[in-house]
């Protein structure tokens, strides 16, 4: 059964993009078909980090055009599906909903990029998603975004895995994961340290998943994978594989 994965933040710069694009990867490395959606309608950019800079059919054509939803869904050179988006203001959300419901079917996840702020492209994502993460860094700002958000995720009853703390320096003044579970009231499944191999993955279109294997941070993106995935069984079979190729 497939299973649909928001991925939110209220605030811009936090690396939720990034975190949608290596989520997509580690599942996919866990043997999973995945597709990742932007679903950022007034500001898409998840095409541009992978090297997709110009398509002509996105998910804005299949929603305004009636085109058929899987062309407009193409193929990393990872093996990632993804359906891009051109700018799209006042977005059917009730024809996104459809067109989710219709190219899940071919997928184990579906993760769905949001914008970055509370507007209607944030209420297409809680209309489709069957569970939530969050994406925060490490300081007050961000962290009462991410409260406001809670709350509204919590107000429609949908379950949430937990919060990402990004771009993670282990700096004195950066709050701690005690402190931001302690004040959500909710878990943190994964830090991800500040590295500039994101960013030079980044540069060449690809997740640090596939750029850098073995960095510490593609490690952690698999750990959020197996908690997302959340059989022990399976994730016990799937860690015995990673072994094998000195990724666990």
């Amino acid at each position: 059964m497939t299973k649909i994965i928001g991925i939110i933040s209220f605030k811009g710069g936090v690396g939720k993009t990034i975190s949608v694009i290596n989520i997509g990867a580690a599942l996919s490395k866990l043997n999973k078909k995945v597709l990742v959606v932007d679903a950022n309608f007034l500001s898409p950019t998840l095409h541009i980090y992978l090297g997709l800079l110009n398509p002509d059919i996105t998910l804005r054509e299949a929603i305004r055009n009636n085109i058929l939803p899987e062309d407009a869904i193409y193929e990393h050179k990872s093996g990632l599906n993804v359906m891009p988006c051109n700018f799209y203001k006042d977005a059917d959300l009730e024809k996104f909903k459809k067109i989710i419901d219709y190219v899940k079917e071919k997928y184990d996840y579906v993760i769905v990029d949001s914008g970055p702020s509370y507007s209607e492209e944030i209420l297409g994502v809680l209309m489709v998603a069957d569970e939530m993460i969050f994406i925060t860094t490490p300081d007050y700002p961000t962290l009462t975004t991410t409260l406001r958000a809670a709350e509204l995720v919590k107000q429609k009853k949908l379950p949430i895995i937990g919060i990402i703390v990004n771009k993670k320096r282990k700096k004195s003044y950066e709050l701690t994961s005690k402190d931001i579970e302690r004040t959500t009231s909710l878990p943190v499944i994964s830090e991800i340290n500040d590295d500039h191999k994101i960013m030079i993955s980044v540069s060449k279109f690809n997740s640090i998943i596939n750029q850098y294997p073995r960095n510490k941070n593609s490690k952690n993106y698999l750990r959020i994978a197996k908690e997302i995935i959340g059989d022990e069984e399976e994730i016990k079979k799937l860690s015995n594989e990673l072994k094998k190729i000195g990724l666990s």
